[in-house]
């Protein structure tokens, strides 16, 4: 199994001191080369006058150009959003380079607040990626996009910490907003020793907590909180859907006191339109572990599996 923490962690270690994206997306390709197995192509395609043209990769020889909304780099870049294929052969409109290929993920990456490009990965197997490697691919891209990022003279990405109950929900709610880059979910505010959910579950004093990072340029930090008050009750106390535990409190925890103003601005409005104070907690995050990889993107392997929010929201991109 790929140690994608370790990916991401060695993704910033080369990236740092580079100048040029190229340089960056270089070393990117060879070690997502080295790193996975049971693959024959990994690569990018970056976004050129409407087009992707074919960028650093590792690998047999590759097709240079795909119209957007072509093949699946084109239909990753069309619909936003990753596409994973267990048989690019049953893939509508797929564009044979390899004829060898079997399986394919596609991951968009973005940079000033457009498509800057996709990575692409092939597998000579069927079915070879999974949900685990969507979350992992998703998060190195994530690293990626903060490099190339700050090499465009972009600001960096922000980060904030919500506790919404169960965050099996809450992750699978905030995962479909175009601007979110990465979520991850973990235990947080508790007391400073890294807990299990068993630990947890006893009432260790941790809140699940989501993680969520995001491009301030394409979504919102008032948006983002609108959107965690669309699925919480927030006069709840310790207790969210059919959960209740000091696990399930609800609580808006940031890094950043820049971000104060902004929270303050969407708390109090809240609070004035439900005419009672909030149950909500407002507090600088104080810690926070990252919880078991069984618990990472839970709703994406396992999709009927237990969420308090409802199922419409979770699809809100849908409609």
């Amino acid at each position: 199994m790929t140690d994608y923490d370790l990916m991401r962690r060695q993704l910033e270690s080369l990236s740092e001191g580079v100048t040029w994206d190229i340089t960056v997306l270089s070393n990117a390709a060879a070690l997502i080369w080295e790193s996975l197995d049971d693959i024959n192509w990994a690569g990018f395609y970056l976004m050129k006058d409407g087009k992707l043209l074919l960028g650093p990769f590792q690998g047999k020889t590759a097709c240079t150009v795909i119209e957007t909304g072509k093949g699946v780099c084109g239909t990753a870049v069309a619909e936003d959003r990753t596409q994973l294929v267990k048989n690019v052969h049953e893939f509508p409109g797929h564009i044979a380079c390899d004829s060898a290929s079997n399986s394919e993920i596609v991951i968009p990456i973005h940079a000033g607040g457009s498509v800057y490009g996709v990575l692409d990965i092939d597998s000579p197997l069927i079915a070879r990626f999974t949900e685990d490697d969507r979350a992992g691919l998703e998060a190195a891209v994530a690293v990626l996009e903060e490099v190339i990022k700050k090499l465009q003279g972009g600001s960096e990405m922000k980060t904030i910490y919500l506790a919404g109950g169960c965050f099996w929900g809450t992750q699978k709610f905030f995962d479909q907003f175009d601007g979110v880059i990465r979520t991850e979910v973990g235990y947080a505010n508790g007391p400073d020793s890294a807990p299990s959910y068993e630990d947890v579950c006893a009432s260790s004093g941790h809140a699940e907590t989501v993680l969520i990072e995001y491009d301030e340029e394409r979504i919102s930090l008032e948006k983002i909180l609108d959107n965690y008050f669309m699925v919480i009750d927030p006069v709840a106390v310790n207790r969210q859907g059919h959960d209740s535990g000091i696990q399930y409190r609800t609580g808006i925890y940031y890094t950043d006191p820049d971000m104060l103003p902004a929270i303050r601005k969407v708390y109090e409005e809240k609070e004035k339109m439900i005419g009672v104070p909030l149950a909500v907690e407002l507090k600088p995050l104080e810690n926070f572990f990252r919880a078991e990889e069984y618990h990472q993107k839970y709703l994406d392997k396992n999709p009927g599996g237990y969420c308090h929010i409802p199922r419409a929201l979770l699809n809100l991109k849908e409609k």
